[in-house]
């Protein structure tokens, strides 16, 4: 039902969903969820500070790109995100072996959602 009313809330509730409760529901789980990962990464690091979760912004994206979803809007789904997270932490773990710094990490992050995205514009626009 989330992936019916984030496309299209307008039919969904023509349909009789009540988009609204739907959108609730799942803003708070997502709140509860981010809350719970908050508190989890404030406990492992022993300090609270506003930009803690900082590094993991890029990668996050990065692994739900590589998994198969594309930034340009469509089709998605769970397991690709866990093989994109899994390739993406070998990655990490290659980088940590040569002793990467943080920045070179974040390049190359960005330059394989850069290169996935472009690749992905390119499959589409050519069906």
């Amino acid at each position: 039902m989330i992936y019916a009313v984030g496309d299209n809330p307008v039919a969904c509730r023509l349909a009789g969903v009540r988009v609204w409760q739907v959108q609730l529901v799942v803003y708070a789980v997502c709140g509860l969820l981010s809350a719970l990962a908050g508190v989890l990464l404030v406990g492992f690091n022993n300090a609270a500070d506003l930009g803690i979760a900082a590094p993991f912004l890029l990668p996050s994206v990065a692994a739900v790109v590589i998994g198969g979803t594309s930034i340009f809007g469509g089709v998605g789904g769970y397991a690709g995100t866990i093989l994109g997270a899994l390739i993406l932490t070998v990655l990490d773990s290659l980088l940590t072996i040569l002793d990467a710094e943080q920045a070179y990490r974040q390049i190359l992050y960005g330059g394989i959602i850069l290169a996935l995205a472009a690749i992905y514009a390119r499959a589409t626009s050519s069906d």
